[in-house]
C-alpha cells in the first residue's frame, strides 16, 4: 500500500478542489458559487486561497468568462481524478447484474455508428439473455455535448468529439476510413471506380447541416469539385435515392458496409486517397464509477472489438 502524506493533505481544504474542479467546468464565478450552494463572495475567497496555494493566477477574468491558465490546465485532469475516485468511494453502489437488472440505457450516436452498432448490441444481449434494454438517440460530433446534457443520458458515441474539456472522459472504439456506395444495377459492376469516373458522377452528400461536408473540403483543397446532386441530413435518408439512381455517397466504411449489408447497394474504395478516422465512447465523469455505467462501457467495447473495422 502506498503512503499517504497525511500532513501534506491536512494543509488544504479539500473543499477548495471542488471550487477549483467548478469554476474549471463553468469558468464563471456565478455559476460555479451555483453549483456549490455559496455566495460568489465564498467562490473568490476560495480562489484566493487556492491562488496562494499553487502560486499561480489560476484563473484570469476576461470578456468570455473566467479563463484557466497553462497551470490550472495542469492540475484539471489531475483534480479530476482525484474528486471523482473520492465520489465513488462515498457512493459506493451494489454490484451490478445486467441479467437482473431492468435499467434501460440511453446513447446518443449518429445513424451511421447506429446502423453499424445497434444490432450488434441487440444481437449480443439477446444472446446472452440480458435483462438491460437500450434506447438510441440522435447525436454527432457537434452535438455530443449538448445531449450528455441529458441527465438520463449515458454515453454518446461519435467520430472525433470536438470541443473536449475535463469534464468528460472519453475511450476511442474503432478505427475507420471512407468508401464509395453505389447501385450497381445502375452502374456497372466493378471493383473500383477510376478518378475521372467519380469526378464525372453525380454524388450525395450526407452531412449535419446539409450544406457542406468534411469530404468537399478534402476535394476543394485537392483541386477537384464533385457534382452534388441532393444533400440529406441523414444517412438513412440517401438510401432511398442511392437504391434507385445512378449517384455515388462517398461515407465512413463502416456505415457503407452496414447499408450494403441491407440493400442491393455495392462497397468500393474512393479514388482518392481519404483519411482514417477515430470513433469514441464519451461520458460525463460523474458516471464514471458507476456500477451499470462501468459495465455498459465494457459491453460496447466488447461488440466493437469483434469485428475488425478498416484502419
Amino acid at each position: 500500500m502506498s503512503r499517504i502524506n497525511v500532513r501534506n493533505i491536512s494543509r488544504v481544504d479539500l473543499n477548495l478542489l471542488l471550487t477549483f474542479h467548478c469554476l474549471m467546468t463553468e469558468r464563471s464565478a456565478t455559476r460555479a458559487s451555483a453549483m456549490l450552494h455559496v455566495t460568489q463572495g465564498a467562490v473568490s475567497a476560495a480562489l484566493r486561497r487556492l491562488r496562494e496555494h499553487f502560486g499561480d493566477e489560476l484563473f484570469i477574468r476576461t470578456a468570455s468568462g473566467m479563463q484557466p491558465t497553462r497551470r490550472a490546465m495542469e492540475l484539471a485532469p489531475r483534480v479530476t481524478e482525484a474528486l471523482t475516485s473520492i465520489s465513488g468511494m462515498l457512493t459506493a453502489e451494489a454490484e451490478f447484474s445486467p441479467h437482473d437488472s431492468s435499467y434501460v440505457f440511453n446513447i446518443g450516436l449518429s445513424d451511421d455508428i447506429e446502423a453499424y452498432l445497434a444490432p450488434r448490441i441487440v444481437n449480443a444481449a439477446a444472446a446472452q439473455g440480458l435483462g438491460v434494454s437500450f434506447a438510441f438517440h440522435q447525436s454527432n460530433s457537434l452535438l455530443w455535448k449538448q445531449s450528455l446534457q441529458d441527465p438520463d443520458m449515458d454515453l454518446v458515441i461519435c467520430c472525433e468529439p470536438r470541443d473536449f474539456s475535463t469534464c468528460f472522459s472519453s475511450q476511442v472504439l474503432f478505427s475507420s476510413s471512407y468508401s464509395c456506395l453505389v447501385n450497381p444495377r445502375l452502374r456497372a459492376a466493378q471493383d473500383a471506380i477510376s478518378l475521372e469516373d467519380y469526378f464525372k458522377a453525380n454524388h450525395v452528400r450526407i452531412s449535419y447541416d446539409g450544406r457542406r461536408g468534411f469530404i468537399d473540403d478534402m476535394f476543394e483543397a485537392a483541386g477537384y469539385a464533385r457534382h452534388v446532386t441532393a444533400s440529406f441530413t441523414h444517412f438513412s435518408g440517401a438510401l432511398t435515392t442511392l437504391m434507385h439512381s445512378d449517384v455515388i455517397a462517398t461515407i465512413p466504411s463502416f456505415a457503407a458496409e452496414s447499408y450494403a449489408a441491407i440493400s442491393t447497394l455495392s462497397v468500393c474504395p474512393v479514388p482518392f486517397p481519404v483519411p482514417s478516422f477515430r470513433c469514441f465512447m464519451v461520458w460525463d465523469m460523474t458516471k464514471h464509477n458507476k456500477p451499470h455505467h462501468e459495465w455498459l462501457r465494457q459491453f460496447i467495447g466488447e461488440q466493437t472489438q469483434a469485428v475488425r473495422l478498416h484502419e
